[in-house]
């Protein structure tokens, strides 16, 4: 089950790519700078000497995602492996990312998207892409999915050359608004299957790691039960 879930959702991002690659480009698409269409911010890590603003406790505490958590299976961002105390984000004046927000790793690791699937904080590695627009936030993800990164610097120095200036200055083509509407009516039942299906997984993947030790130990018998 857990295996068909994610493999589903492997296929359902490969199909909202290929919607994004065959877009039509015309003359009145906007060219420009990733700047010029989205408020772009990046995150931050409180001073790691001060162990009071991190916390491995996700109750009452911030996500706050990184490099590695990019690096899960998923398109969209839900859980972090470590989190941040209300008072790190307020007094060390981290940046809070909005549910929908498309995210961008742009150091080290370069190139890693994700979709903020809850309000959460990041580290600086990682670019918040945001807009009011939730159309453009759409066609951001595979935009971002399928863009050249080596075209930011060269290829032997790319993971060390991009810095937020960098992410900033991308060049950006964004289609007329009728298209952007078109194409949300296709994509964004895709979205929500995707975003459906990555929980569905996450419960399932905890629901096993409750019930598995209680059946290797015998506390749970399931030896009697009728499927």
């Amino acid at each position: 089950m857990v295996v068909s879930v994610s493999s589903l959702n492997d296929y359902l991002e490969q199909t909202l790519v290929a919607v994004f690659c065959n877009l039509k480009e015309s003359d009145s698409w906007q060219k420009g700078r990733a700047d010029d269409f989205f408020e772009i911010g990046i995150g931050k890590t409180p001073p790691r000497k001060e162990s009071e603003w991190f916390s491995n406790n996700p109750a009452g505490n911030v996500k706050w995602l990184s490099i590695k958590d990019m690096g899960e299976s998923g398109s969209y961002a839900l859980n972090s492996s470590e989190y941040l105390t209300p008072d790190a984000v307020e007094q060390k004046n981290v940046r809070r990312v909005s549910e929908g927000a498309v995210l961008l790793s742009f150091k080290l690791t370069v190139g890693r998207v994700k979709i903020a699937g809850y309000p959460m904080t990041t580290n600086e590695a990682i670019a918040c892409f945001e807009s009011e627009d939730k159309l453009l936030l759409q066609y951001l993800y595979p935009y971002l999915l399928t863009f050249d990164y080596n075209s930011l610097g060269s290829t032997s120095s790319i993971a060390t050359a991009v810095n937020s200036k960098t992410i900033k200055g991308m060049k950006m083509l964004i289609p007329n608004k009728q298209l952007l509407e078109e194409y949300s009516e296709i994509v964004s039942p895709i979205y929500n299957m995707i975003l459906s299906n990555q929980k569905e997984l996450i419960e399932l993947e905890n629901l096993r790691n409750v019930l598995l030790p209680k059946l290797m130990s015998g506390e749970l018998d399931v030896s009697e039960v009728s499927i």
